[in-house]
């Protein structure tokens, strides 16, 4: 009969330990918020070119037109009028991306963005959100020869 007792006992401080604890971490100090940070939407997962559409939180944005007229490769596509059609199209194309993907992914690294997008294509959830940055003359800069 005391054995029962005695485990009675242990499970009813068990059982106190319990909601205790579940007491302090259901807590908060008065006044403290989630450290959430600021949160954006992308609108168009289409024009990400770097990062996960659904999952990121320090997002910055591009003018892939004006990365890409900066490249000399797509510079000659331009000048000489080159379509899809033509082989050497795909060639400077091919050369063109690399170059652009190359210069995206270093700023991303070098600045810890998770998400590099188009501009438009990543909007601030609320107003005292601020608007990603734009980083389309850090990626010419970082253009590789």
């Amino acid at each position: 009969m005391n054995h029962l007792r005695r485990r009675g006992a242990v499970r009813v401080v068990a059982a106190l330990a319990a909601v205790v604890l579940l007491m302090l971490v259901g807590s908060r100090p008065v006044g403290a918020e989630d450290a959430k940070g600021p949160s954006y939407r992308c609108t168009d997962p289409s024009q990400v070119y770097l990062g996960n559409p659904r999952l990121f939180k320090k997002p910055a944005v591009l003018s892939a037109d004006r990365v890409y007229r900066a490249i000399p490769e797509y510079q000659e596509i331009l000048a000489k009028n080159l379509t899809d059609r033509d082989v050497r199209y795909h060639f400077l194309m091919r050369k063109a991306s690399d170059k652009f993907t190359s210069a995206v992914g270093t700023v991303a690294r070098d600045a810890g963005y998770d998400l590099v997008a188009h501009q438009g294509a990543v909007l601030a959830e609320t107003a005292d959100t601020p608007a990603p940055p734009d980083v389309t003359d850090t990626v010419i800069s970082k253009l590789p020869a």
